[in-house]
């Protein structure tokens, strides 16, 4: 394996779909099989990609997480050159922890559950439960490009 590239600011991070009985370890590792696999989500879910995908990528290293010890694979787009980190999705944004995990700390908040006792039950601490319930809000809907019109729900369109 290459040796870790920093992330740069203004990288940018695509979500990749992880089916069930891919063994994520084994495929980030072959270069082979991960670039086969990458094409068959993009042919797959192409609403997921940047339309700049069709005219290739190239890899650009590896990115290890410091919080979890996952490496992810990074991709350079030859139409305009834009880095992205492909993260699996089974760990949450910014890698804080995987969705399993963090998926039953938050259900609890829904309840009204406090942060401390959810890291009592749970483990971490306060903070990482209050850190991890904010970041569901930080993606930004007004910068989002708009791929599918249709598929806005019409609750969320303000006239």
């Amino acid at each position: 394996m290459s040796e870790d590239v920093s992330t740069v600011p203004g990288d940018k991070t695509i979500c990749l779909p992880i089916g069930d009985g891919v063994e994520y370890d084994t495929l980030v590792q072959d270069r082979k099989a991960f670039r086969q696999y990458l094409d068959q989500q993009i042919a797959q879910h192409p609403e997921l990609f940047p339309a700049e995908m069709e005219a290739g990528y190239c890899f650009h290293g590896f990115r290890t997480s410091a919080k979890l010890g996952l490496v992810s694979r990074r991709i350079r787009l030859v139409a305009n050159g834009e880095a992205y980190q492909l993260r699996p999705d089974f760990v949450m944004p910014y890698m804080i922890g995987n969705t399993e995990d963090v998926e039953k700390g938050l259900y609890l908040r829904q309840f009204g559950v406090p942060f401390d006792a959810i890291a009592h039950v749970l483990g971490k601490d306060a903070m990482y439960w209050y850190r991890a319930s904010q970041s569901l809000g930080r993606p930004s809907i007004v910068g989002t490009t708009i791929k599918d019109g249709e598929a806005i729900p019409p609750s969320s369109v303000k006239r």
